[in-house]
């Protein structure tokens, strides 16, 4: 992972660009000129796949929990290592050979920087909030593809596909050769296809799903991807009919996909960019809004992060 230095860390966000659509204008765009057709007068998930209502699903009781990988273990591993030595409750030089070996078990770029007890180098900032562009999700079952995009041009820029050299865009990235959603109607946790997607986009094996990350692995999470590394973090969702909502989504139960992008006071206040403007706009949905990581830990027990 590469660590951001002192001078990188004064990042502003772009204000965000919103394209609502409604059922009588279908050629709405986004920012990266792919059309917009949602219905916002749908009145049952897509195709019947529970919570579905933007593209993300919602686990029954019967749905099976697949593990998180051994790399996913890893990483959370090794992201507690670098909050312990931050804190100084382990040796810096302990960390970076940590991390080293990482890099070297899955194939990622190697860190330039030099093993030493210095912590300077790894210690987030306080705050910090990455450069944004919002991208409101092209159809009813879009989230993953349309938060994918913008953690992909977050990271690094509007790039074509490493994997297939195929154009910037929410339509490639949900296509059969990345995220499948075109195919599936649905972005589903338990595929794992949101990482698989977005990693093929990028040629890198970096994004790892997370299941029901604890608070202290979220907040570690976000400190480290966004803070340290500058890296976006993506959260698969579940609100349920009648329990807590945020950025005025609608009671109902609801599966969706949505990225961190920056936070405040040490990871305590976390900030988001919502996909789900153009569907939920009479409702207030924001393109962007904050939320304790505390209270926000709630919405990730059922799916969880991807970091």
């Amino acid at each position: 992972m590469a660590l951001a230095t002192a001078a990188a860390l004064a990042v502003t966000v772009l204000s965000p660009t919103v394209a609502l659509a409604s059922t009588s204008d279908p050629e709405s765009v986004t920012p990266d000129g792919e059309i917009i057709n949602v219905d916002r007068n749908q009145d049952r998930p897509t195709n019947g796949i529970s919570g579905n209502w933007t593209g993300s699903s919602v686990p029954s009781a019967e749905t099976p929990i697949v593990p998180d990988t051994q790399q996913a273990r890893d990483k959370m591993a090794l992201t507690m290592a670098w909050e312990k030595a931050v804190k100084g409750e382990i040796p810096a030089s302990d960390y970076l050979a940590a991390e080293q070996k990482y890099h070297t078990s899955y194939d990622l770029p190697l860190p330039t920087r030099t093993l030493s007890n210095d912590v300077s180098a790894l210690a987030a900032p306080s705050s910090r909030t990455l450069s944004l562009t919002h991208a409101p999700q092209i159809n009813g079952y879009f989230c993953g593809p349309a938060t994918g995009t913008m953690m992909i041009k977050m990271a690094d820029g509007g790039i074509r596909s490493k994997a297939t050299g195929e154009s910037f865009g929410q339509t490639n990235l949900g296509n059969a050769s990345h995220m499948r959603t075109s195919i599936n109607k649905v972005t589903d946790w338990g595929s794992k296809l949101f990482v698989t997607g977005i990693n093929k986009w990028r040629g890198t094996n970096y994004y790892v799903q997370v299941n029901s990350p604890s608070l202290s692995v979220f907040k570690a999470a976000i400190k480290n991807s966004i803070g340290s590394n500058g890296m976006p973090l993506a959260a698969d969702t579940v609100e349920f009919q009648g329990g807590a909502h945020y950025n005025n989504h609608p009671n109902r139960t609801i599966g969706h996909w949505i990225t961190a992008y920056g936070y405040t006071g040490n990871g305590d206040t976390v900030k988001w960019a919502d996909p789900s403007t153009n569907l939920w706009s009479s409702n207030g949905v924001k393109a962007t809004f904050t939320y304790s990581a505390s209270g926000f830990a709630q919405f990730l027990k059922s799916n969880g992060i991807a970091y």
